[in-house]
């Protein structure tokens, strides 16, 4: 049977020789969002729905673009579809291809009918169009089991959990089983207490050390 990590040797060798200065910059990043996480909670209110899930309405277009863009963008891309493109050819890039015009679709089409029904979540919107709590709840649990099956997948290319803890692993020394307990963890937690304003407040972090990133990736990378 094979584990979590394999199939990573690249990434091993790459890693192997990790230094002390490269376990504090990655426990620093961790401390930093946990900090603007533990802020976000501190400052901002989450007393009703639209503060929950909108973040009061106070954000701007591009904390929002940021948000979608680091949401969007991880490891999964960095490890898992540059590999797959790297051993089976550029057509794995389709699926974020097809992503871009089923965006546009979302902005354009779909979000005015959601913001003019007053609604902050799809299955509140079906709830509200078809009527009745069932269908609600079905919706939201149906989204909720496939976003976590295709997020731990190891045979899904987008394996941002598995991949995540594959790094912690090679890099920290972590079992990758901790490692993924320990991400689910902090993240869950950071999500339901601050909300969506935590989440984006984070994410324009993550955001700039992601094109940071990929701009160093671009230019080194070898």
């Amino acid at each position: 049977m094979l584990s979590p990590w394999q199939g990573f040797g690249w990434t091993a060798q790459l890693f192997s020789s990790s230094s002390a200065l490269d376990v504090l910059v990655i426990v620093l990043y961790f401390l930093l969002v946990l900090g603007i996480a533990l802020w976000v909670i501190m400052s901002c209110s989450r007393g009703t729905e639209e503060d929950f899930f909108l973040a009061g309405r106070s954000l701007v277009w591009w904390q929002i673009g940021a948000f979608l863009f680091a949401s969007n963008i991880g490891t999964g891309h960095f490890m898992g579809l540059a590999g797959k493109g790297a051993s089976s050819g550029i057509a794995v890039g389709a699926f974020e291809w097809n992503a871009a015009f089923i965006l546009c679709a979302l902005g354009w089409v779909f979000s005015p009918v959601y913001m003019k029904s007053g609604v902050v979540t799809l299955p509140r919107y079906l709830r509200k169009r078809f009527g009745g709590y069932r269908i609600q709840f079905l919706l939201a649990v149906l989204y909720l089991v496939i976003y976590i099956f295709s997020k731990i997948s190891v045979s899904c290319v987008k394996v941002e959990i598995c991949t995540g803890a594959v790094f912690m692993r090679l890099v920290l020394g972590l079992d990758v089983y901790l490692a993924t307990v320990v991400l689910l963890s902090v993240t869950g937690i950071c999500s339901v207490t601050g909300g969506f304003a935590a989440v984006v407040y984070t994410d324009l972090l993550h955001a700039g050390f992601v094109v940071l990133g990929s701009v160093l990736l671009m230019g080194y990378g070898k």
